[in-house]
């Protein structure tokens, strides 16, 4: 929380994404606000404003893009590619903090909460959200196995029967859309917007941190900041991708072994 509510910190986050994406050459898909270094101080910062509508302004977004779904996945392939090619990754990625910006862009905001990831945590990651994609609880079991830490002999098996239990709850997620009416001068505007429930996400995550307790395992900070940003993803593909496995998809890359590239180019 400390942390949060530094702004050096979080200008210097937001530098680092901004980096990134120049890096990788992904500056006409995404970016991040220019901060004004000579305008902020640790209690202000002062940004370059940005304009655009969230990704759950459903009806904002049509009259933006031609295809929704293309903008979900920029934002995706942005975001997973940080995770190993950025100093951080954004770790808070709400309806709030994630916008399509009018030229088309993704537009990142608010880096107060950002994460860290070790190479050991993200290569049992990948065998986790690969195991999600196919239901494969035993292979789910053995990467968070991997990632906490533990003196206990794990049985991987009944570990593997609680967390299909749990997990089969994100299937009854649903999402519901809340659909407002204004009545203008000449037409009635309709928008569509995801109403995220942070209790049943919150509950869904101790969930699974409660089963994996119980068999002695700890994580780290960072695999929460993972699961949680990739819930609020499932949410955002239920509304404007249905059809999008965002974990199987071939124009999805979510394993970016570029880290060594970004830090060496500075």
């Amino acid at each position: 929380m400390l942390e949060e509510v530094d702004f050096y910190k979080e200008a210097a986050n937001i530098e680092a994404f901004r980096r990134y994406l120049e890096n990788m050459g992904l500056t006409r898909e995404a970016t991040a606000p220019k901060v004004y270094q000579y305008c902020s101080t640790q209690k202000v910062l002062t940004m370059q404003r940005l304009y655009g509508v969230p990704l759950t302004d459903l009806d904002s977004i049509s009259s933006l893009v031609p295809n929704p779904e293309t903008s979900l996945i920029t934002a995706l392939n942005v975001w997973f590619g940080s995770l190993l090619a950025c100093e951080s990754f954004h770790a808070d990625v709400h309806a709030g903090n994630l916008w399509l910006l009018r030229d088309g862009r993704i537009g990142f905001l608010d880096f107060g909460i950002v994460g860290r990831i070790s190479p050991k945590t993200w290569a049992a990651m990948e065998v986790f959200l690969g195991s999600i994609s196919i239901d494969d609880y035993d292979s789910m079991a053995s990467s968070l196995i991997e990632m906490g830490a533990t003196n206990k002999d794990v049985n991987v098996k009944a570990f593997a029967r609680d967390l299909e239990k749990v997990f089969s709850s994100i299937k009854e997620l649903d999402t519901e859309l809340v659909v407002a009416t204004e009545s203008g001068a000449n037409a009635t505007a309709v928008s569509a917007n995801i109403v995220f429930d942070e209790r049943q996400m919150n509950a869904l995550f101790l969930d699974v941190v409660r089963v994996s307790e119980s068999y002695g395992l700890k994580f780290p900070r960072e695999f929460a900041l993972l699961l949680k940003q990739l819930l609020y993803f499932d949410r955002y593909t239920r509304l404007l991708a249905p059809n999008l496995n965002m974990l199987r998809d071939q124009r999805i890359s979510i394993a970016s072994n570029r880290r060594n590239r970004y830090r060496d180019s500075y």
